[in-house]
């Protein structure tokens, strides 16, 4: 489900919908329709100035969901690999959808798909429970 990967593997002949923040803008920059984005991420990968401080990418087409931080002078890349994920939200169960207002981006939503990840809880005799394992981005609301 889940890997760690490095910023230049996220691959750049895909269309995504999503934001990259650069650590020299006040706002993210925005992908509200499927979008290319490798002429952006050539000079970025390389950690040169500017930066991306933090991203959420979605690519419909590779079913693919990436999550980009900076912490402590490196990117942390997370690849999500959805390729069970239905087209439509709607099928998805309403308490796996997560929707959250965002500070400064324009849409009026921001999606994400909560997993959940079976572990054993000694309170619960170390049967397995089911436990929040990630929060995956799907893209905007309007």
């Amino acid at each position: 489900m889940k890997i760690k990967i490095n910023i230049t593997k996220i691959p750049k002949n895909c269309k995504y919908i999503g934001y990259l923040w650069l650590s020299n803008c006040k706002t993210p920059e925005e992908y509200h329709s499927p979008s290319d984005i490798s002429e952006f991420m050539k000079d970025i990968a390389d950690n040169k100035n500017p930066f991306i401080i933090e991203g959420q990418l979605y690519s419909n087409e590779a079913k693919k969901s990436y999550s980009v931080k900076y912490i402590d002078g490196e990117h942390i890349v997370l690849e999500y690999d959805l390729i069970e994920i239905p087209d439509n939200w709607d099928d998805l169960k309403k308490d796996d959808l997560k929707k959250f207002i965002p500070n400064r981006l324009s849409a009026s939503k921001i999606v994400f798909m909560q997993y959940w990840e079976p572990q054993e809880d000694e309170f619960c005799q170390n049967m397995k429970v089911l436990k929040p394992a990630a929060l995956v981005f799907l893209g905007f609301e309007y």
